[in-house]
């Protein structure tokens, strides 16, 4: 059964040809959701740029869709801009697929190991016998447990970031999660694990979920307690929505977390500078295995982001 409904939409401009896109004629590259004429983008990938203008993601002539949209019979404005879907697909958002991995320990939160100083790059060893965590590959971390019994919190942030998409005319979707094994004794209570976003624009502004709390905080430092727990070989996602830009003066983008495969808590609304996100980690006497979703035919996510609805509730 579909649903039809109004909304009132602004397609902006191709930036090939700087032409105004219109319900005919709007296509989207799916991997980064930027919006184009037919003929532009077909061109451009053609003669040899084998990316997105805008962002410049790989794209192919496969990567090219269209948007399918109908004039609106009912409007009281006869723009082109006002149009129905003959969907419910707005209501939901399309996975931005980018590469991404495990780039660096921030030693500026990472609690150093000993005096030494000894982890300062991806890969070490704590000279003292220390607990201390090493970046084995592009979406492993292990975490060693040491002989001195005082463990260690250790930060690692992504290589690539979330950045708000540009002249998007869908909502769009950032994801990733993180698989948790225990280290050391998995009855003893010294297991942390945070997973969420840091804001490019303030080291100090983060949103995390604490599985060790089970609460969320949000930019402000305000914290929100859940009724979750965890447990070893958890898997926990992070995910960032951004509405569609002509949407940005009356939609915020959000924040939202999963724990195997299902939404914990309400969203997060990100109401001042929200450009740029860079998905991070802290983790103590617990390993993880990333799932960027660099290919999530061969490795799906838990989350089934096809199903994500765009959220109505936020603390």
């Amino acid at each position: 059964m579909h649903c039809k409904y109004v909304v009132s939409y602004k397609f902006g401009c191709c930036i090939i040809c700087q032409s105004q896109l219109n319900r005919e004629n709007i296509y989207i590259l799916k991997n980064c959701n930027h919006t184009y004429h037919y003929e532009c983008i077909t061109r451009w990938i053609t003669e040899g740029s084998k990316n997105c203008p805008c962002c410049r993601v790989p794209a192919t002539l496969d990567d090219i869709k269209k948007i399918f949209v109908e004039a609106a019979g009912d409007s009281s404005d006869d723009s082109d801009d006002d149009f129905t879907q003959s969907s419910c697909s707005m209501t939901k958002a399309d996975f931005v697929r980018i590469k991404n991995k495990w780039s660096e320990i921030n030693c500026r939160y990472t609690i150093r190991c000993c005096s030494n100083k000894c982890i300062t790059t991806k890969i070490g060893n704590c000279i003292e016998g220390n607990e201390f965590g090493n970046v084995i590959n592009d979406e492993n971390v292990k975490y060693f447990v040491g002989e001195s019994g005082c463990n260690r919190i250790v930060c690692i942030s992504a290589e690539n970031l979330f950045d708000k998409p540009q002249n998007s005319s869908i909502y769009s979707l950032y994801y990733f999660e993180i698989k948790c094994k225990f280290e050391g004794e998995l009855n003893k209570g010294d297991k942390w694990m945070y997973i969420g976003l840091r804001n490019l624009c303030s080291y100090v502004k983060h949103i995390d979920y604490s599985a060790k709390c089970a609460k969320i905080k949000n930019e402000k430092g305000e914290s929100f307690e859940l009724s979750t727990s965890f447990n070893n070989n958890d898997i926990f996602g992070c995910g960032l929505v951004y509405p569609p830009t002509n949407k940005l003066n009356e939609e915020f983008p959000y924040v939202f977390f999963t724990q195997n495969g299902k939404q914990i808590g309400k969203g997060i609304l990100l109401k001042e500078n929200s450009e740029s996100y860079k998905p991070h980690i802290s983790i103590e006497s617990c390993s993880v295995e990333a799932n960027f979703g660099s290919n999530l035919k061969t490795k799906p996510f838990k989350y089934n982001i096809s199903k994500h609805l765009i959220l109505k509730e936020f603390y």
